[in-house]
């Protein structure tokens, strides 16, 4: 592979993450070009790896998403066509990623540490910009996004990575010390940015989320560095700052997230004493207590749970946007579910979120597994797992999956755990003869 085209790869994978940053579509055109230099390099391989079992059961699915869309399309009166169910196709390009990882797996070193320098300098612009207001108690966008609850799950993975990002420096010997001095220098940093552009965004579906994450954080953190005496005071100075932060803006919380928690705790307390939860949930919506938002967000999950039992098996494929006229709360402003679990429940039933969950366990399988057999280093295999969880907790509240950022993030994730699928296969010998290719 020539220079230019290993730079011009790098700066593709930075592409292929920046929806963590800038709300755009470039990611995908980052990850089309991948995909074509992968193919091209994996063509002219002349032992190149078999696909195995994970590669066909993402190549499986994707097609079977594409057939259904194009059956549904051409058989339906209006030629249905949903709302982006075509990006639940993606995992066709999962295992040619993988592919890709491995093409420029020796600079993924540099990629990873040009990440969070770029993401240092988007938010120390975004945040500085917008300290004033964040001053305020007003809700402010983080990064360049298109609301700020899209920024505030940006800063939240943010975070997550650049924390294990810290911890295997810290605690890895053999590191290079280029990359370890700037970590020590960025990471705090972006973590103290984060903290603040996560409170300035407002939303309560991310607090929610980083309140389950954070313990997850410090307990992992405690076990990199062992809790010696230094590092435990530096924890525990850490967590009384946030604690002192916490408490320093504890009216600004309340304002936010109070009226949402009184009106969710009635709402449970109601479930609970009723033997119907229906009635509950539709008084709750027609309440003029319930706070816009969550009263939306209610309608919406309404209408979902009212498709999905409908059809609970197979979903509804792309006509579910057709059948969303007929729910009870049709006329809500959203199709976006505001829940990423619902979005596929209601496309695709109890079967697809049953293939979708297989293909995810497979990926943490082999992440893990790669890590136990040395591939990749520990903080490696807990970013990823850590990221997920995070992840997983925000699609609650809010339909991330559908967004860039989920898109993007599916993309760059799937792409690793094919590699360490490719790395720990009987053929991984092969690998490094697609890397000699690639040089």
């Amino acid at each position: 592979m020539s220079p230019a085209l290993r730079i011009f790869g790098c700066l593709l994978w930075l592409l292929a993450s920046s929806a963590l940053f800038v709300e755009s579509d470039t990611y995908r055109y980052a990850c089309a070009i991948l995909a074509v230099i992968a193919l091209v390099y994996y063509a002219k391989e002349p032992s190149r790896p078999r696909t195995n079992w994970l590669g066909w059961l993402c190549m499986g699915w994707a097609i079977y998403v594409l057939a259904r869309f194009a059956f549904i399309y051409i058989t339906t009166e209006h030629h249905d066509i949903g709302g982006s169910d075509w990006l639940f196709a993606f995992p066709l390009f999962f295992p040619i990623l993988g592919i890709a990882f491995a093409l420029y797996e020796r600079e993924m070193e540099k990629i990873v540490a040009a990440f969070f320098v770029i993401a240092l300098i988007m938010l120390a612009v975004t945040v500085a910009l917008t300290i004033g207001t964040i001053a305020t108690g007003v809700a402010v966008r983080p990064l360049v996004m298109n609301n700020q609850i899209h920024g505030a799950v940006a800063c939240g993975l943010i975070f997550v990575m650049s924390t294990f990002w810290l911890l295997h420096y810290l605690t890895t010997p053999a590191a290079d010390r280029r990359f370890a001095r700037l970590a020590c220098v960025v990471s705090p940093l972006i973590l103290v940015l984060c903290v603040i552009a996560i409170y300035g965004a407002k939303s309560k579906g991310v607090w929610l989320a980083m309140a389950l994450t954070l313990p997850v954080l410090v307990v992992m953190g405690m076990r990199y560095i062992k809790v010696r005496a230094r590092s435990g005071l530096v924890i525990a100075c850490a967590i009384a700052l946030l604690g002192v932060g916490l408490y320093a803006v504890r009216h600004n919380l309340d304002q936010t997230a109070g009226p949402t928690i009184k009106a969710t705790a009635s709402m449970f307390s109601g479930i609970v004493g009723s033997s119907n939860s229906a009635d509950t949930i539709t008084q709750t919506i027609q309440s003029g207590n319930t706070p816009v938002a969550m009263d939306e967000r209610l309608q919406l999950w309404s209408n979902g749970w009212e498709l999905f039992s409908s059809a609970p098996i197979f979903g509804w494929g792309n006509e579910w946007l057709e059948r969303w006229q007929h729910t009870r709360y049709a006329h809500v402003s959203y199709t976006l579910l505001h829940n990423g679990y619902l979005e596929i429940l209601v496309r695709f039933g109890l079967f697809g979120a049953f293939v979708m969950g297989l293909i995810l366990a497979s990926f943490i399988f082999f992440v893990c597994k790669a890590y136990r057999q040395g591939v990749i280093p520990r903080a490696a295999m807990h970013a990823y797992l850590v990221g997920i969880f995070f992840f997983a907790l925000t699609l609650l509240s809010n339909s991330n999956n559908r967004l860039a950022i989920g898109e993007s993030l599916a993309l760059v994730t799937s792409a690793f755990a094919c590699w360490c699928n490719l790395r720990l296969r009987p053929t991984e010998a092969n690998v490094p003869d697609l890397q000699a290719a690639a040089r």
